[in-house]
């Protein structure tokens, strides 16, 4: 056995360390982004994480006229579904410009 190789693992494991920080940092601004979009012409607002997680949704009621009610959950499915969407692309970008692949994102 050469005792060099030793050398070899310890700066293996130092790398595997960092590359784990970073993964760790990536999560954590993936969970504090925000990003939003609006459907209905500004009726209804979705607020999504980086990760696609809903946070809030915003209903601008005000906007509604009378027969425009029975479309208001599909402006709701519709705002998030988009807001999704678009998280899901800057968090790849985000990703990407770091030197890291996001596989199973299907983007």
């Amino acid at each position: 056995m050469n005792f060099g190789d030793f050398g070899n693992i310890k700066d293996l494991l130092s790398q595997v360390k960092d590359a784990q920080k970073h993964v760790t940092q990536i999560q954590k601004e993936l969970r504090e982004m925000r990003v939003e979009v609006q459907t209905g012409a500004g009726i209804v607002t979705a607020i999504v994480d980086g990760e696609a997680t809903l946070i809030d949704i915003k209903l601008d009621t005000s906007l509604l006229e009378n027969n425009e009610l029975k479309n208001l959950p599909n402006l709701i499915v519709k705002a998030v579904q988009e807001a999704q969407k678009k998280a899901k692309k800057e968090s790849v970008s985000k990703a990407r410009s770091l030197g890291i692949n996001l596989p199973g994102l299907g983007l």
